[in-house]
Formats: structure tokens, C-alpha cells, sequence
């Protein structure tokens, strides 16, 4: 039996997480993640891997407005009403329509990445085709929609697994270098790696359907963001398979609208 020992959402893609205690779940995932991404002047979205330093970018977001803190910078506050007009952002493959949250927030990431940028939000009301992210059909039987999340709704990690990667490292490895939205216990490691349908008490279940293939922002450090080739060499010791670095599952969800801390799951 699995139990969620740790949550976490990410309100602006590829920036700080928070750690909270449930969450919420809607038609595109869990509700407050990576719903505001930070896209360049040609509208193609920014992340970790060009800019380290938006593991400092730290947002907080109540529903409708987004506070953002990053040291040496003043709080940006960007209210629900702030920006206007539709753009497109390039997210992988996908153009997703993004409202603009204006000129304030433009100058303060823009100031923080030392690049001409912008920050965008999704549409609260997502009603027309043309505003919807799908899943790649291959993955689900069934519509299921994105937000700026690389291709799933949910990724999930196994803390036996992480507990092994910390035990060949010689030093703790926080789960926050993955940037898992479920952080599962109770497993024994790699077990993830055949996880199918995990069954909620409750009666929904997540839907794993697509091993994590893994980039280079695990192997920084989140607080000084230098590369630690020591995590590296451990993470192709035990997590390459085909030439890839593997670690986590992604998830779809069926019939849940609520994840807690405590949540127990059976393997089916």
C-alpha cells in the first residue's frame, strides 16, 4: 500500500515550489501548478535549464492574484485584473493561448532573467478548442487537458527510490530537485517503473502512463545552483535505462478531485 507523504505545486513553470499539505485537482491538473509560464519576446517559454536562477523566483499564488519574491529584488504583485490580450506560447511542441499579465510583471522578470521577457497566465474561462492543451491521444482513451506542465497532468516520485539515490550520494537528496507534484511512500524502490493504475480508497485513481525522462535541473543544487556531478553520476548509475535518464512517472487522473497528505493508494 502507498501513502502521499509530500504535495507540492509550482505556479510559475520551471520557477520555486511550494509544499502544501493537499491538493485541489480540475480538468488540467492540480489546480494552482504551472498555470503562469515566463515566455521570451518570440513567445517560447523559459526554463531552468537556460536560466538556473528561476529556482530563486518564488511565487505564491491565492487563486487570483500571484505574489513573487526573488533576493535583491522588490515583491511583484500581479493581480487577477492586471494584463490583457491573447498570445500564443510555444510550449515543446504546443501553442497554448495565454493571457499577458502586462507591462509591471514584464520589467520585474525580465529585470531578474537579464532577458527581454514576459509572464503569462492561463485563461480562467478555457471554453473554445483553440484554448485547450491536450494529452497526446497515444497516452489517454478520453479528452484530457494541460496547463504549462511539460506533457502531463501530474508527476509522481517514489520516495524508496529517492532514498536509494540519496544512499549512493552519500548526503540527503530533497525531492524538490525533481519538481514532483506527488511524492508517494510506502513502495520499494524502482517500483515505480511498473506502476499502472493506482486505486484511491475513494474510488478514482492515478493513471501512470510515461516513465520521467530527466534534463540537467535534478543535478543543480536549488539553493546554489551549481551542478553537482556527483548527482549526475549517480542518476545514470541508477536511473539510466536505453541511454536516458529516468526518474519518476507521469500521471493522468481519473476521478479524484482531491489529494491529501496521508492518501493511501493500492497498486493495481
Amino acid at each position: 500500500m502507498l501513502h502521499i507523504s509530500r504535495l507540492f505545486i509550482h505556479p510559475i513553470k520551471s520557477c520555486a515550489g511550494s509544499e502544501v499539505a493537499q491538493l485541489t485537482l480540475d480538468a488540467w491538473g492540480a489546480v494552482g501548478d504551472r498555470r503562469f509560464v515566463v515566455a521570451d519576446e518570440n513567445g517560447h517559454f523559459l526554463t531552468q535549464r537556460q536560466f538556473p536562477v528561476m529556482q530563486r523566483i518564488c511565487p505564491q499564488w491565492d487563486g487570483q492574484d500571484l505574489w513573487v519574491r526573488s533576493m535583491g529584488f522588490e515583491d511583484l504583485l500581479v493581480r487577477a485584473e492586471e494584463g490583457s490580450g491573447r498570445h500564443a506560447v510555444q510550449v515543446w511542441n504546443d501553442s497554448v493561448v495565454a493571457l499577458d499579465c502586462g507591462d509591471r510583471a514584464a520589467e520585474w522578470f525580465s529585470c531578474v532573467l537579464n532577458t527581454r521577457c514576459r509572464l503569462y497566465r492561463l485563461p480562467e474561462n478555457r471554453l473554445s478548442a483553440e484554448d485547450q492543451r491536450p494529452v497526446k491521444p497515444k497516452y489517454t482513451e478520453r479528452e484530457t487537458w494541460l496547463n504549462f506542465a511539460d506533457g502531463f497532468p501530474l508527476l509522481l516520485i517514489n520516495e524508496a527510490s529517492l532514498a536509494v539515490l540519496s544512499a549512493a550520494l552519500g548526503r540527503s537528496l530533497d525531492a524538490v530537485r525533481f519538481r514532483p507534484n506527488v511524492v508517494l511512500a510506502g513502495g520499494a524502490p524502482w517500483d515505480e517503473r511498473r506502476w499502472g493504475r493506482l486505486q484511491s480508497a475513494d474510488g478514482g485513481y492515478l493513471g501512470c502512463c510515461k516513465p520521467c525522462e530527466r534534463c540537467v535541473i535534478p543535478t543543480r543544487d536549488p539553493h546554489t545552483l551549481q551542478r553537482d556531478s556527483d548527482v549526475l553520476d549517480v542518476l545514470k548509475t541508477h536511473c539510466r535505462i536505453d541511454g536516458k535518464i529516468i526518474f519518476g512517472q507521469n500521471a493522468l487522473v481519473h476521478g479524484l478531485t482531491v489529494l491529501r497528505c496521508g492518501d493511501t493508494f493500492q497498486v493495481c
